[in-house]
């Protein structure tokens, strides 16, 4: 006798304040990945030229403009950044673009909900970001957990816990994506 197979389907509901859309001009292809957090918003598109990426990312654009104008929701353009990964040449001059009639600078470092993204991928100046930010912390927090503290280990260990590991643990997964130079950076802290 024949035995039927279960398929069990995981619905994953990310938290409230998390969207991931997508956006799509036609019903098989998918063109941009949206990512939305509280204020913060990326746009990701890929592709096998720079010319179908940046005309991807140009129509998606002049739709989102037409949004922002019907829900009269201001960006400021200063804020807005672009960013080319890719492996190789990084000396190129990509075509400017535009939202609301401004350019949209490239550059080769961004910083996104406290992650500082470089070209590479090496997360190298988030690395050095982090460093500064942890020994500034250790600094603050010495005559707290220092030897002559009066304080108990116990409470010791709780501010390490609730000050400190948040520093090195905040995006941890990336370290994984992170060159193994940079990876050892923070294994030293």
């Amino acid at each position: 006798m024949k035995e039927k197979k279960r398929i069990k389907i995981i619905k994953y509901f990310p938290p409230t304040n998390v969207n991931v859309s997508k956006h799509r001009t036609t019903k098989k292809k998918k063109k941009n990945i949206t990512c939305l957090f509280a204020d913060d918003s990326a746009v990701l598109a890929q592709g096998t030229t720079i010319k179908y990426i940046l005309r991807t990312l140009q129509s998606f654009l002049v739709s989102l403009e037409e949004w922002l104008t019907k829900w009269r929701i201001a960006v400021n353009t200063d804020k807005t950044k672009a960013i080319i990964f890719r492996k190789g040449c990084s000396n190129f001059n990509p075509d400017n673009l535009e939202l609301f009639d401004e350019t949209i600078e490239w550059v080769t470092e961004v910083k996104y909900l406290g992650l500082i993204i470089d070209n590479k991928l090496t997360f190298r100046q988030h690395i050095s970001y982090l460093k500064e930010k942890f020994w500034a912390k250790i600094y603050l927090c010495l005559p707290l957990i220092g030897r002559n503290s009066s304080l108990s280990l116990e409470n010791k260990l709780i501010l390490f816990k609730q000050v400190l590991r948040p520093i090195l643990t905040y995006a941890a997964p990336i370290w994984g994506l992170a060159a193994p130079s940079n990876r050892k950076k923070v294994q030293i802290l």
